[in-house]
């Protein structure tokens, strides 16, 4: 009996460990992969504009035929409108910018992995949290890693543009999730990402339409590229993420996507012919040991209570 009472406890261990965690790092690799095969066939905010477009209305729909709460506050349609512009609009708008002027695929996702350093940062400004001096070594550490990665890849000006759309892209996604930290409204995942993913396609129109265009290639492999881009990274992937940071500790989330930039680099090489130096190598090692730190908690300190009322005895048996 007590073997059978303890199998759902140990299926949900496996499920909220190792096979969503497995599941989440494929999937979210896979867009690191799938990106710079759309930038060559499509430009990149027009590419960008419809697989919010396309995932928006998978949500909605989603929404619709479950039956989820929609939010009902005007303080947490802002909260989802703000986050869905930075989280999900300047976080994609930058990295496919960064990807279409010639960022690799493993840089890319590095520069992506950097967000858990930026959020430490920033948050010592916007949260008043505190960093140890262990956590501003692995900001640091983090930061150079990348600069590592970089210098590697300059061999044109537009190389370096582009690693700066990316770094601006993960620093909307780091400001996204402060925000949501910082406010902490809860709503609902369906109808949230609904929301977010409509602001996001709203506000990446108008700046796709005058760069560049919102038109597409309707090929198969265009429509191949942009349904996974859509389906599998905005709604399936990004779901996911946020399914696991509901239900585990968000530095367990971190650690987990430390995998993501060398596993980016491995698949690059025989999928797209992307063979990293010993640059990349370098800069995935350094920022990944420095974002490692970075992301750690320390532990609080717990006081030990003074033994107070020691002192008045010894002076009662010594008058």
């Amino acid at each position: 009996m007590p073997e059978a009472a303890s199998t759902p406890s140990l299926w949900r261990r496996f499920l909220l460990g190792p096979l969503l965690s497995g599941v989440f790092i494929l999937m979210w690799t896979s867009g690191f992969i799938v990106g710079p095969i759309g930038v060559s066939l499509a430009p990149p905010l027009a590419l960008t504009f419809w697989r919010f477009v396309m995932a928006a209305t998978v949500m909605v729909l989603v929404s619709l035929v479950t039956r989820a709460p929609w939010p009902r506050t005007r303080a947490a349609w802002l909260q989802l409108v703000t986050t869905g512009v930075l989280m999900q609009a300047a976080m994609f708008s930058g990295a496919y910018i960064g990807l279409s002027l010639g960022v690799s695929a493993g840089l890319a996702a590095l520069i992506n992995g950097s967000a858990p350093v930026i959020i430490a940062v920033a948050g010592t400004f916007v949260l008043r949290e505190k960093l140890s001096l262990v956590q501003w070594l692995g900001t640091a550490l983090g930061f150079a890693g990348i600069a590592i990665a970089v210098s590697g890849e300059l061999d044109g000006a537009h190389i370096g543009v582009g690693a700066a759309f990316a770094l601006l892209g993960t620093a909307g996604f780091a400001a996204g999730t402060l925000i949501q930290r910082k406010v902490g409204a809860k709503t609902d995942l369906r109808t949230g990402a609904a929301v977010q993913l409509s602001a996001a396609a709203l506000v990446t129109a108008p700046v796709a339409f005058f760069h560049g265009g919102l038109a597409m290639p309707v090929t198969p492999a265009t429509m191949a590229t942009l349904s996974w881009l859509a389906i599998g990274n905005s709604v399936l992937a990004l779901g996911l993420m946020f399914f696991l940071l509901r239900h585990r500790k968000a530095a367990d989330t971190t650690r987990m996507m430390l995998v993501v930039p060398p596993l980016t680099a491995v698949v690059a090489w025989p999928l797209l012919g992307q063979v990293p130096d010993a640059f990349i190598w370098t800069g995935l090692v350094v920022s990944a040991v420095g974002i490692a730190i970075a992301a750690r908690r320390p532990k609080p300190v717990v006081e030990l209570p003074r033994p107070a009322a020691a002192q008045p005895a010894l002076a009662t048996e010594n008058p």
